[in-house]
């Protein structure tokens, strides 16, 4: 490396390890469950879940590879990685078709399915990480450094137990070789019918008949819709992975004065808001119940000259009737509450001074420092209340955004 100078620093890395774990399942996940309940009046054992004496750790095979160094007399430094972690025998907890019976309380996503954990087969996380970080300005009394990381995640199942292409997971997502774990499947919203106010979901051809005798079949200008998702068609809507997550920070300093920031980010992937959706729910006319302020939004008579055979009688971006009778119809799980995953979060700010030396060691001091930081000063996000930040599966509870906290103190050393 005699012939570049400008080369200072230079390596090559990789590493491979193999791992067990269970940590991502209860301690009594092999037994079947009950929970204490009423039946009838009567106390009851109420089933919660399935033995699973079969299931055994799951194995954890992690492959890394990238190049690191400095350059520009160490003014830059940089790290190129590439990773693929293979998840063998993964521990999930299957939701189980009604069929296999029904337990007394809903579980976080509302639903009432029988649980079983299963080893459900293996799953690939494939991705590249990039770090750079470099002096802008070097001098005496000024320094001026910026820094930023970033991370691509593509996440695949590679296969499943008793080689099915396919198995259900709940009303929002469903395990399907090829496609993500954090890919939804769900009911397509595809507007508000604004003759009626309705909304309407795409239909399931198989099911057109029950959705005619039961009332809730809609044809308009020759398609069939229909206004219930008990006779919808399910279907893959995107994933809450991002597309590409990171951050980036700068460090200032003049003379005893030092100013840093760091401000994280992610573009791409969805989540799904539950939170938005019970706002936007109404279940009784007579008990009071909080809104979102888009219920303001909400149809309320057709539009003048609107016609049955009207191009535009379906609102893609409408919001339906408030109706109690119909809530539950027009607002239930569908592809209508996947909200943009996009945020911009300032995560810390931090301002501190160092006193002089002089002033220091006439007081008896080595060193003393004064600083003041906030954290979370500035969240953006699709939706004002919203913490993209909660979970990294996609799922959203009533949870609220990260707290702003301010900082003051007086670091001292004797």
């Amino acid at each position: 490396m005699e012939d570049y100078p400008w080369v200072n620093d230079l390596r090559l890395r990789a590493a491979f390890g193999e791992v067990g774990n269970n940590a991502g399942v209860d301690y009594y996940a092999y037994q079947a469950l009950y929970e204490l309940d009423k039946n009838g009046g009567n106390t009851a054992l109420m089933k919660q879940s399935l033995d699973a004496s079969d299931i055994k750790w799951e194995t954890t095979r992690t492959f890394d590879l990238g190049l690191e160094g400095s350059l520009f007399d160490k003014r830059l430094n940089f790290m190129l990685g590439w990773f693929d972690k293979q998840s063998v025998d993964l521990l999930f907890k299957v939701k189980l078709p009604l069929s296999a019976g029904s337990w007394s309380h809903q579980d976080d996503s509302g639903e009432y399915n029988m649980t079983k954990y299963q080893n459900i087969g293996s799953i690939s996380n494939r991705g590249f990480e990039l770090s750079l970080n470099g002096d802008i300005i070097r001098t005496k009394n000024l320094t001026w450094s910026l820094g930023t990381e970033a991370t691509i995640l593509r996440n695949k199942i590679k296969c499943l137990p008793n080689d099915n292409a396919e198995m259900p997971n709940g009303n929002i997502r469903r395990f399907a070789v090829g496609k993500s774990i954090y890919e939804f499947y769900t009911y397509h919203f595809e507007g508000v019918d604004q003759l009626t106010g309705r909304s309407l979901y795409t239909l399931d051809p198989d099911q057109r008949e029950n959705a005619n005798r039961a009332g809730e079949l809609v044809t308009i200008n020759g398609v069939d819709y229909t206004s219930d998702t008990a006779y919808g068609k399910r279907d893959w809507a995107g994933t809450a992975l991002p597309n590409i997550y990171g951050s980036f920070n700068t460090n200032l300093r003049y003379k005893n004065f030092t100013f840093s920031a760091l401000f994280t980010w992610s573009l791409g992937g969805k989540m799904f808001d539950g939170s938005y959706r019970s706002l936007m729910s109404t279940n009784s006319a007579s008990s009071a119940s909080n809104n979102h302020k888009d219920v303001l939004k909400s149809w309320r008579q057709a539009p003048d000259g609107m016609t049955e055979n009207d191009p535009n009688r379906i609102d893609p971006n409408g919001i339906p009737s408030i109706d109690f009778n119909r809530s539950q119809k027009s607002n239930d799980t569908s592809d209508r509450w996947l909200t943009s995953n996009n945020y911009f979060v300032i995560k810390n700010v931090n301002l501190s001074y160092t006193l002089p030396k002089r002033w220091t060691n006439a007081a008896g001091m080595e060193s003393a420092s004064i600083n003041a930081s906030v954290e979370n000063l500035l969240s953006l996000s699709a939706r004002t209340g919203m913490n993209p930040q909660y979970s990294f599966n996609g799922d959203y509870e009533n949870t609220y955004v990260t707290a702003r906290v301010f900082n003051l103190g007086v670091t001292i050393n004797f």
